[in-house]
């Protein structure tokens, strides 16, 4: 009888250990999924609210300001998109990360197939942000001065890298080809039947569809 029992439980002890290697995988397989799901969401960034297409979430946060907090010095608006040109970032400090460009902000209302602008306006200046993990968020936002004391501004903020700047600022048709693909993002990143967008008095620009 003890024989038997000797056998039962060596039995009992040797199915256990299968028990406890095959929770083991499982555990391990399901934590990789875990991680790999984690990462996958850390690298994504919707930004279908304000027609950016990429991912990065430094640029992210740039469009998300422009549309979310500067859209405060107008009248609301149906739809506001940035419109965003970076051309220098510094990384080296991760609680003072500056990015350096020349921002817009347009406000549309929708008519029929078309976003009619009704509001606007050009921002160029340095974004201040703050890395937090994989993200960043805005710190506060210096915008180059208006009027006569404008280029005595944006080569304080810009310095070295002042004609970079300028380089930019006055390529007007790269800025409107930047814009209409926004728009397009826009349009297509929220499935909306929309073919145009048209500034007051101006003609209607075609979109590039999907």
């Amino acid at each position: 009888m003890k024989k038997k029992l000797s056998v039962w439980l060596l039995l009992m002890a040797a199915f256990a250990m299968v028990i406890s290697f095959s929770a083991c995988g499982s555990s391990d397989e399901e934590a990789a999924a875990e991680d790999v799901t984690e990462e996958v969401a850390e690298e994504t960034v919707d930004g279908s609210a304000y027609g950016y297409a990429g991912t990065d979430p430094l640029e992210f946060a740039i469009y998300q300001y422009m549309a979310e907090e500067v859209s405060k010095n107008y009248d609301q608006a149906e739809v506001s998109i940035p419109t965003v040109s970076i051309f220098h970032i510094d990384y080296t400090n991760d609680e003072d990360v500056l990015a350096m460009g020349d921002f817009w902000l347009e406000n549309y209302y929708v008519e029929g197939d078309t976003l009619k602008c009704v509001s606007g306006g050009n921002y160029p200046g340095v974004f201040h942000l703050k890395k937090d993990g994989e993200n960043y968020t805005v710190d506060h936002f210096d915008v180059v001065a208006d009027g006569a004391g404008f280029d005595a501004s944006a080569r304080e903020l810009f310095g070295e890298y002042y004609e970079d700047f300028m380089k930019i600022y006055s390529d007007s048709d790269a800025r409107n080809e930047l814009r209409k693909i926004t728009v397009s993002d826009y349009v297509n990143l929220n499935g909306l039947d929309i073919n145009y967008y048209q500034d007051e008095g101006w003609d209607p620009v075609e979109l590039y569809r999907q």
